[in-house]
């Protein structure tokens, strides 16, 4: 049972990952930790998220800084309080998915779980280099 549980769990990222996984160097990564055989395990596969959501908070805190510089005062207010609430969001939604996977019967449940925080980062990271590009954009246009 636990292989099958094990496969689908696999098959499922396969088909959310596979449709970044070209586009983004962590994304790259994460899909090689994660194919390794090594990985094949609950703690491979916890790990693989681990590493990548760790990466990706970098890139996150890199396009923030990026994104601070080309602003206004104003922006750069709104901006940080902007992220000071999506940290509490990214928090409690965090709290939520972890006390509904870890919950959930099998360990196939665990990676899924940290997983949350690895999309989660990973769209607030996104949506800073959206702004940075479009900002970058509008700067060489004038």
């Amino acid at each position: 049972m636990k292989i099958v549980l094990t496969l689908i769990l696999i098959f499922t990222l396969n088909i959310v990952f596979g449709q970044t996984a070209n586009t983004y160097p962590i994304d790259i990564e994460l899909k090689t930790c994660l194919d390794s055989c090594v990985n094949y395990t609950t703690k491979g596969m916890t790990d693989c998220f681990i590493q990548s959501t760790e990466k990706w908070e970098s890139e996150l805190n890199l396009n923030y800084q990026k994104l601070q510089k080309l602003l206004t005062n104003v922006q750069k207010e709104k901006l940080i309080n902007a992220q000071k609430q999506w940290l509490v969001y990214r928090d409690k939604e965090l709290e939520f998915s972890n006390q509904l996977y870890l919950g959930m019967q099998g360990t196939m449940w665990i990676p899924v779980a940290v997983e949350s925080k690895l999309e989660l980062t990973k769209q607030r990271s996104l949506e800073f280099s959206n702004y940075i590009s479009n900002l970058t954009i509008d700067n060489s246009q004038k």
